[in-house]
């Protein structure tokens, strides 16, 4: 509770400073979205193989309110379901798993770089396809828990393109930056208004985060550009326990009129999540972007 207290008044504060400034004041400014459909292979067992067959991502960001060209109130949607290997005859895959999150932030940008702080709430949820035995049961006891959420508070900073509008204007513009990044760092809400239990419910204990994404520029054309990406995640649980996941991968984006585009491959090198482990699959896909 101390912590959304805390949000709420550094919120306010810097909207307060940036009307005080002189800014205008806009509403429903602007938004943009992604999406993203991902293939695994090379998995390391028989669960994550009947788990992990295909994955799709749709985030939609929205500018409820900007002042300035500076600041600006953002919220976030974003939906992730997991495709699993089909229980029925007539279909390649079945889904097994869906993910959804909502994210209020605040967004400060200047000279080609940003600033956030913002709150996460994420639910993840398993879906019950075999209501017998579904498809998480192993030896009659839960191999991953039915259903997880949590609530974080996150601060985090770093180039604009983070942005995949900002994105598609400079990576084919007159002079795009070599090197992308982002960094974030998160603090887990033990407790949050109205919810009956825990803020962290499914067995997890989460105390704190962090996040680097690095996008390097290694080749590009006129239509076209070449990034070797890292995805770096660490997590901290309740008993001074590390966990690291680290995802790496080579994207080629498009230029498109309007909106953008890209393909991928990666591998996830490391993977220590205690419940959602791609660790040692390798990925690919595609993705567009406004």
């Amino acid at each position: 509770m101390k912590k959304l207290g805390w949000m709420i008044v550094a919120g306010s504060v810097a909207a307060w400073g940036a009307v005080a400034a002189g800014g205008e004041i806009r509403l429903l400014d602007d938004f943009s979205t992604v999406g993203r459909l991902g293939f695994f292979s090379n998995h390391d067992d028989g669960f994550q193989e009947d788990r992990y067959v295909s994955e799709g991502t749709v985030l939609l960001d929205f500018d409820l309110l900007s002042v300035g060209e500076r600041w600006s109130l953002w919220s976030r949607f974003g939906l992730v379901v997991d495709l699993g290997k089909s229980i029925a005859d007539n279909l390649p895959f079945s889904p097994k798993e869906m993910a959804y999150e909502f994210s209020p932030f605040v967004e400060y940008r200047r000279s080609g770089y940003l600033a956030r702080f913002g709150w996460n709430h994420v639910c993840q949820h398993l879906i019950y396809k075999d209501h017998e035995e579904p498809w998480y049961v192993t030896a009659g006891s839960n191999a991953v828990p039915p259903d997880v959420y949590w609530n974080r508070i996150f601060l985090g900073a770093g180039r604009a393109e983070v942005r995949p509008e900002v994105f598609r204007e400079t990576t084919f513009g007159d002079a795009p930056p070599r090197l992308l990044w982002y960094a974030e760092i998160g603090g887990y809400l033990q407790s949050f208004p109205g919810m009956d239990d825990d803020s962290l419910y499914g067995y997890n204990d989460w105390v704190a985060d962090a996040k680097a994404d690095l996008k390097l520029r290694l080749l590009a054309g006129a239509k076209w550009a070449l990034f070797a990406t890292s995805l770096t995640h660490v997590l901290l649980d309740g008993e001074d326990e590390f966990f690291a996941r680290e995802q790496v991968q080579l994207e080629v984006a498009f230029a498109s009129r309007g909106y953008g585009s890209s393909m991928y491959a990666g591998w996830h090198a490391v993977d220590e999540h205690p419940r959602d482990s791609k660790e040692g699959m390798v990925e690919f896909g595609a993705a567009f972007y406004y």
